[in-house]
């Protein structure tokens, strides 16, 4: 399996092209951080965020002379430890049971090359690589764990732990042409994998979770009970399926 997703395409040519405009001749390690920090995915972005790694701090620290280039090029060849990301990404896809290599699988793949410039960097700017590993694992299995609870009970639960009413819509039964029939029930239902009630589109291609903290001062927020949010939302149309604190 060696499938990029469109996210990773889009990690992989940004990366590049962070090498052309700093006159670099190679696309290394540290220009494929710079392309993950400048994609918009649901997980490995911000926990790079949280984190505090910012591109333009990476990209000071990487700025050296070059080759003279004008920067115009964006077909840089990957140097072998890139290449080496991307074979660790891909085995941590395989591991996973991924059908494709998304740029989670990228920092994990960047995680595990510990010897390329991305690696060291993360270490110098202060990230507990260990730490950052375990954060992406969790983060990823809490989306798969969100994604089979809708498939299950067609929703995200209320915060009473019952299906919400916005949940039960989640839900389609439609017959299934080449399923068993029997008699007195007749043909077996399939279950429509659930869509996102603002634009339809399906969840397990859309489904995005960020977290939110708030902005009240300390005591303020203790005393009213403010905390940071997780929200699991739409990525397409932005809108809300569940809240937890």
């Amino acid at each position: 399996m060696d499938t990029l997703s469109a996210e990773s395409e889009k990690v992989l040519a940004i990366a590049r092209h962070e090498a052309a405009g700093l006159h670099q001749e190679f696309t290394g390690t540290e220009h494929v951080l710079l392309g993950l920090l400048a994609c918009d995915d649901d997980i490995a972005a911000p926990l790079l965020s949280k984190h505090g790694i910012v591109a333009v701090e990476v990209r000071a620290q990487v700025a050296r002379p070059g080759s003279g280039r004008d920067g115009s090029d964006n077909a840089q060849p990957l140097t072998a430890r890139a290449k080496q990301v991307l074979t660790l990404a891909t085995g941590e896809a395989e591991a996973l049971d991924d059908d494709e290599v998304r740029p989670e699988h990228l920092l994990l793949g960047i995680i595990r090359q510990a010897s390329g410039v991305a690696a060291l960097l993360l270490h110098d700017m202060g990230v507990d690589l260990a730490e950052l590993r375990e954060e992406v694992l969790e983060a990823r299995a809490a989306v798969e764990r969100i994604v089979t609870d809708l498939a299950v009970v067609g929703g995200p639960f209320d915060q009473d732990g019952g299906a919400s009413d916005e949940a039960a819509e989640l839900t389609v039964v439609a017959p299934s042409p080449a399923g068993p029939r029997d008699e007195k029930s007749g043909p077996s239902p399939a279950v429509v994998p659930p869509a996102c009630p603002g634009c339809g589109k399906r969840l397990s291609d859309v489904l995005a979770i960020a977290t939110v903290s708030p902005e009240a001062p300390g005591a303020l927020s203790r005393r009213r009970g403010f905390g940071a949010v997780t929200l699991i939302y739409c990525g397409a149309c932005g809108h809300t399926l569940a809240a937890s604190r």
